[in-house]
């Protein structure tokens, strides 16, 4: 299996630290190379992404960082969106680390390829923990299915050892590195067709989304997969992906009609609910005029019979809630 790793320099004092080396070189069957889009432009030569079985963005790389020519960057990964997007439909695995600009991800980064499909938290406020949790409801993804329900950073380096070249950056980003964080930032919006994997430790927000796409995969993510040392994820996302790509697409295809029955069953539900309400405000007279009607026995089923409307309609409004979550991939 050939991995391509796209990094900012080839020059490892002129790049921001790649952790991929020590996590690929632990893979069996993995060739790994890493690639500086820079490079190829100045040297004007195509980067042959089709002949990789995975590729897979380092932290930052698209970030627009003027001092890691990350400007420059995102221009030629635009130039080269159709042959990324093309790549994965060919059977290839793209996989995109967190793109952070001051570790708090960067909209556009996604939006190179992704054009709109994710959106990532506003910058107001940086998150970050050292764990993440499998998504429960998506526990039997081929991707995650053995692995264990909370996942937690391995980071295996010195706390005080750099991730930049010195007097690269600012204090203060060095300061809100965290290097044992497992993610920075978290998604808020996706199209239904990617599926959130992992979510952050507090469960309110997925920071791995996966989509099928032809014959191949797209993994994006708001993590630090190699930095993490998470080691059966990475292998799971570098090997699993490829290996298991028959048994991912299908789960992906259960999964969008499980999403197209819940609609139907709200949608049923719903015109349930809207025919019984119609049909018991045309027997309210009914009611009014019973014998016991005005009577204290009348007035205690009267308000039994409303208490056990109301405890119907929140179980009804739980029930469609939950569905319309499902079915709206939440």
């Amino acid at each position: 299996m050939r991995v391509a790793v796209i990094v900012d320099d080839l020059d490892p004092s002129r790049r921001r630290r790649s952790f991929w080396e020590e996590q690929l070189s632990e893979l069996r069957d993995v060739e790994y190379d890493l690639v500086s889009l820079l490079q190829k432009m100045e040297e004007r030569k195509f980067f042959d992404v089709y002949s990789y079985d995975v590729v897979i963005f380092n932290w930052c790389l698209l970030d627009g960082a003027l001092m890691f020519a990350s400007d420059r960057v995102q221009d030629v990964v635009a130039f080269y969106d159709d042959h990324f997007v093309e790549f994965v439909r060919k059977g290839g695995v793209l996989i995109m680390e967190d793109q952070p600009k001051r570790w708090r991800p960067e909209q556009k980064a996604y939006d190179l390829l992704l054009h709109g499909d994710v959106r990532v938290i506003p910058r107001d406020a940086q998150i970050f923990a050292s764990k993440v949790l499998v998504n429960e409801r998506l526990r039997k993804h081929p991707l995650v299915q053995h692995l264990p329900p909370v996942l937690h950073s391995s980071y295996r380096h010195s706390p005080d050892e750099s991730w930049f070249p010195l007097d690269s950056t600012s204090h203060k980003s060095i300061r809100e590195l965290h290097p044992t964080k497992a993610y920075a930032g978290a998604f808020q919006a996706w199209k239904s067709d990617w599926l959130p994997l992992l979510y952050t430790e507090d469960k309110a927000k997925p920071v791995m989304l996966v989509k099928v796409d032809g014959l191949g995969v797209w993994c994006v993510t708001t993590m630090f997969l190699a930095s993490a040392n998470i080691s059966d994820l990475v292998e799971r996302l570098v090997l699993g992906a490829q290996r298991h790509c028959v048994e991912i697409h299908n789960f992906h295809e259960r999964q969008r009609r499980v999403r197209m029955w819940g609609f139907v069953r709200v949608v049923a539900v719903l015109a349930v609910v809207a025919s019984a309400v119609v049909f018991c405000l045309g027997r309210v007279g009914l009611l009014v005029e019973a014998p016991y009607g005005n009577t204290i026995a009348g007035n205690i089923v009267l308000s039994l019979l409303i208490t056990a409307a109301l405890s119907l309609m929140t179980l009804l409004g739980k029930y469609l809630w939950n569905t319309l979550g499902l079915a709206l991939n939440r």
